[in-house]
């Protein structure tokens, strides 16, 4: 059996979702430049990097950010911004945590992002305590 079979056969308290919607603007009204102190408080250092190779980086900031956002309202465990990491891999979002709690979550994750606004939703799956 895979570990995402085993995850979802334990107990539906051990699942959580989150959603959120960020508005673009939030992001494009303060530019990177001008604000760096502003983006490192929320985004990792690959992150940032990420989002700066991008023509529009500001809705890339901002789905991120949603992801950040639908990680915390998933999860029981309290946790910080820069603790949340989003990545791609095969051209899918994926989440990784930092600290002690690395190791206690599974994560499906969905992006999607405009001109105005970005969503993100993220199911998550307790493996341990």
């Amino acid at each position: 059996t895979s570990r995402e079979e085993v995850i979802l056969k334990k107990s539906p308290e051990n699942i959580g979702i989150g959603i959120d919607i960020v508005e673009v603007k939030r992001f494009r009204t303060k530019n990177y430049k001008k604000n760096k102190n502003f983006y490192e408080k929320i985004f990792s250092k690959s992150e940032i990097d990420y989002c700066l190779k991008f023509k529009d980086p500001y809705t890339h900031f901002a789905g991120k950010f949603g992801i950040k956002e639908s990680v915390i309202k998933s999860i029981q465990d309290k946790i910080h911004f820069l603790d949340i990491t989003s990545s791609y891999s095969k051209n899918r979002p994926i989440v990784k945590l930092g600290r002690k709690i690395s190791k206690k979550y599974y994560f499906q994750v969905s992006v999607t992002h405009e001109r105005e606004y970005a969503v993100a939703v993220v199911i998550s799956h307790k493996i341990s305590d």
